[in-house]
């Protein structure tokens, strides 16, 4: 009965330090994601966005202008 005993403490302190090193392990890991994810230079990411929502405009006015002349069988050149 003795030897069970000892096997069992045995295999509850391996699964305790097994989850406090898994624990360790996750929080290292989603630690160092969000220290990558603060350190991205957001205003950069900004600016190009701004610059894509323009261009993105420009380019539906041109293709609204171009619709009207088709419509009416011009060239639109």
């Amino acid at each position: 009965m003795a030897e069970n005993l000892d096997i069992l403490n045995a295999a509850v302190s391996l699964l305790t330090r097994a989850a406090l090193l898994a624990a360790r392990f996750s929080g290292g890991v989603r630690q160092r994601y969000l220290q990558r994810l603060a350190s991205r230079d957001t205003a950069a990411k900004a600016k190009g966005v701004l610059f894509l929502k323009d261009r993105t405009h420009q380019l539906k006015t041109r293709v609204s202008v171009l619709q009207k002349h088709v419509k009416k069988g011009k060239s639109p050149r």
